[in-house]
């Protein structure tokens, strides 16, 4: 053959015709400069089929081809063709797994969303009434004394918390507890525990001690997290959300 490498174009992609006869790593070197010479030619491809005419490759030698157009080329060989067998490369094969892959990943973080989404319940917990979720959980009433509220995700009250509450009940120390009127008997979080006590807050306290300045004046919405091992309680604000919403 005048040209030990010749490329053709056909209907399902690529033809590669080759010298019978010159020796392998030769050949090699033939086929990498042919590729470097076509690059321009195929950057608009992608997946394609490739016909080896001419030559009867062994598999060593056919992924040593294959490895060549993938470091000098932009395409893809899905598919090989010798002697009208076609066969799937091995590139395929790891392309087809990391897809499956990639879907069960997906799949993996669709149903972690749909279980850190949690559940709302709409209306008062009483004394003696318990709520659980595997996720976070929004409770559109109040949480009486001697109520529960347990979640493995976050617990936020739109009333007034004034049972037991627990958050990150799977040990989650970044969990938090928020609600409009902050006057629990207990709350957890992740392994802390701390309790209601009297006495005027800091600006940073421990739980609990906020107080209102007068019966006509609202409590306002607060956050419980842990900070240096210990449950803080602070008005909700931009700020401290984007501290502890990391």
């Amino acid at each position: 053959m005048n040209h030990p490498v010749l490329l053709k174009g056909n209907s399902i992609g690529l033809t590669m015709v080759l010298d019978p006869e010159m020796k392998f790593e030769k050949l090699k070197a033939a086929i990498c400069e042919k590729f470097i010479q076509a690059k321009d030619f195929f950057n608009g491809q992608t997946q394609i089929a490739l016909k080896i005419e001419g030559r009867k490759l062994t598999s060593q030698q056919l992924e040593e081809v294959l490895g060549i157009i993938a470091e000098k080329t932009t395409l893809t060989i899905a598919y090989v063709i010798e002697d009208d067998k076609i066969m799937e490369t091995s590139f395929k094969e790891a392309l087809k797994k990391l897809e499956e892959k990639e879907q069960k990943r997906s799949q993996s973080l669709i149903d972690e969303r749909r279980k850190g989404d949690g559940q709302f319940y709409r209306g008062t917990l009483r004394s003696g009434q318990s709520l659980e979720s595997d996720g976070s959980v929004v409770v559109v009433g109040d949480v009486n004394p001697g109520a529960s509220v347990s979640a493995k995700g976050n617990v936020v009250v739109l009333g007034c918390a004034k049972g037991y509450l627990s958050a990150g009940s799977g040990g989650d120390d970044h969990a938090f507890v928020a609600a409009l009127d902050m006057q629990p008997m207990q709350i957890r979080i992740g392994k802390h525990i701390a309790r209601s006590a009297d006495g005027e807050p800091e600006k940073k306290k421990k739980f609990f001690g906020r107080s209102k300045n007068s019966d006509n004046q609202p409590m306002e919405a607060q956050i419980a997290f842990v900070e240096e091992g210990n449950i803080y309680i602070e008005p909700i604000s931009k700020a401290l959300l984007n501290e502890i919403i990391v």
